[in-house]
């Protein structure tokens, strides 16, 4: 595979990501019931894939990897239950552009917690994105939206654990990490909740995102990791907080606040940048 095919994968990927956050948004059930649903489709869909490619040995590769698979598992649950309880809760433009932080949030985790070297432009960034979260949590404390910019925090938190887990444990297959993690968020929504069949508009949506969107975005941006770097990854996924908040203003007419607007473009414009610095001292060494 050549360099541009990995980069044009990888950007569809995102693209088709971008649109969760809508498709989350239509629906007219709880965040519980919609992760339940969602979650069973797509440990079906991910497990289908393994059968069809490991056939008998699938059940010797959840064996010989439980632990890692387990361990991710968890975290990718807690990060897509709380991703779903921040878009049921907040602003679509909000929760993106507070879960678009997650590498300079890990990045200052590694240096707080692992004294582990960070470049003087991260800490850069850190402060400007710092000040743009500042801006969006202003207005939305205002509206009594924090629960769900909390919620947005905690996917964050969780997600960044999941990336950590999976780079100490390259070898852990990522399709059964994310199945696993699929299957215990279920777990967790049928625990806390009664669980009810939803609409058929409704239903047909979650089915659509937890069998078909969610699991193809991940495996074209999952292809296109085997041959971009990690820095050129973090750029690219800049493409969701952009993309996001426009499908929402256009398929539901959520017009994101000014304070909104203005406190996700520095968000943005400061990743964009730091990526891009990023990128051009990883060419340089």
């Amino acid at each position: 595979m050549t360099y541009a095919n990995a980069f044009g994968i990888t950007t569809a990927g995102m693209i088709l990501m971008s649109f969760e956050s809508p498709l989350i948004k239509m629906t007219h059930v709880s965040a519980q019931i919609f992760t339940f649903y969602f979650g069973l489709c797509m440990f079906i869909s991910m497990n289908i894939t393994l059968l069809l490619k490991y056939k008998r040995t699938i059940f010797a590769l959840y064996k010989t990897q439980f632990l890692p698979i387990l361990a991710s598992g968890l975290c990718i649950a807690l990060s897509n239950l709380f991703f779903i309880l921040a878009i049921k809760h907040t602003s679509v433009a909000s929760a993106v552009f507070i879960l678009s932080t997650g590498p300079l949030i890990s990045a200052l985790i590694a240096f707080v917690f692992f004294k582990q070297k960070t470049p003087l432009r991260t800490f850069i960034a850190i402060f400007f994105v710092f000040i743009g979260l500042g801006i969006i949590l202003f207005h939305d404390g205002a509206l009594g939206n924090m629960k769900g910019n909390l919620y947005a925090f905690g996917c964050v938190f969780a997600f960044v654990s999941t990336l950590s887990i999976l780079e100490r444990n390259k070898e852990a297959n990522r399709l059964a990490c994310f199945g696993t993690g699929a299957l215990m968020v279920s777990c967790f929504s049928f625990l806390t909740t009664s669980i009810v069949v939803p609409d058929a508009y409704s239903l047909t949506l979650i089915v659509g995102m937890g069998a078909f969107l969610t699991p193809l975005s991940r495996a074209l941006i999952g292809i296109g990791t085997k041959i971009l770097s990690s820095v050129e990854i973090a750029l690219l996924t800049i493409i969701e907080p952009v993309l996001a908040p426009f499908w929402v203003w256009l398929l539901l007419g959520e017009a994101p606040h000014l304070n909104t607007l203005f406190g996700g473009a520095i968000i943005v414009l400061t990743l964009l940048i730091h990526s891009l610095k990023t990128h051009q001292a990883y060419q340089k060494s």
